[in-house]
């Protein structure tokens, strides 16, 4: 089997990403469900896109809070050119580039993830996890949506195939190719809270799919105030 680069892979499927989600995946109600646990304090909040593709989940929200300011970063040109076209006359910012390498910042009041997450190790999703965490406010959420597996065996056979991939490709160690390597939900929240998240909670798991919502702690100092 041969292999593609991440940022090919999405570039060559970019036109005909929203209809692969939402019809041939039928992600729709996910899309919906996530959109619910976006509840802001204020109408200009500002939120952390992490791999947004073409912007569907933002979609939801932008016609409910129309004044959010939004940072998305994703890999794919392609995509993102889209998602521009979307969003034009919105406060948002594109940033085309690897989220392991993009300066995130800080402050967000919430990040968000759909989709995306599913291609990488448990150390990857360890150190991005403490880097989105990082880049919230205390008491910021987290809302990962992600194709899940059901079984620890599952999630190994998966991984052992994507070492083999790689190896047979020779693919070089830090470059991203488009494997799955999906977790089950419960190891997705337990890699949360070694990162630092606290309060992490599986909302919903459908049968690949699952969406887990994390919060950036509050301070002690804070607490007490």
């Amino acid at each position: 089997m041969s292999l593609e680069k991440m940022s090919d892979f999405f570039n060559a499927r970019a036109g005909a990403y929203d209809d692969h989600m939402l019809i041939e995946c039928g992600l729709g109600e996910i899309y919906a469900e996530i959109a619910e646990l976006v509840r802001p304090g204020r109408s200009d909040f500002s939120l952390l896109d992490l791999g947004c593709g073409t912007g569907l989940e933002l979609e939801r929200l932008f016609s409910k809070y129309p004044d959010m300011r939004v940072t998305c970063i994703d890999l794919s040109p392609g995509m993102l050119e889209l998602l521009r076209a979307k969003c034009q006359r919105k406060s948002i910012e594109i940033i085309c580039g690897s989220y392991f390498d993009v300066d995130f910042g800080s402050g967000f009041d919430f990040a968000l993830s759909v989709e995306s997450f599913h291609h990488f190790s448990a150390e990857q999703k360890r150190c991005l996890y403490s880097k989105i965490r990082a880049a919230l406010k205390p008491g910021g959420l987290f809302i990962l949506g992600d194709y899940t597996v059901k079984t620890q065996e599952r999630q190994d056979d998966l991984l052992a195939e994507s070492i083999r991939l790689r190896l047979e490709n020779g693919v070089p160690d830090g470059e991203f190719y488009h494997i799955d390597i999906p977790f089950t939900a419960d190891n997705e929240r337990r890699l949360m809270e070694e990162a630092g998240f606290v309060n992490v909670r599986i909302v919903r798991e459908w049968e690949n799919t699952s969406i887990i919502t994390a919060e950036a702690q509050i301070s002690d100092n804070r607490r007490q105030s």
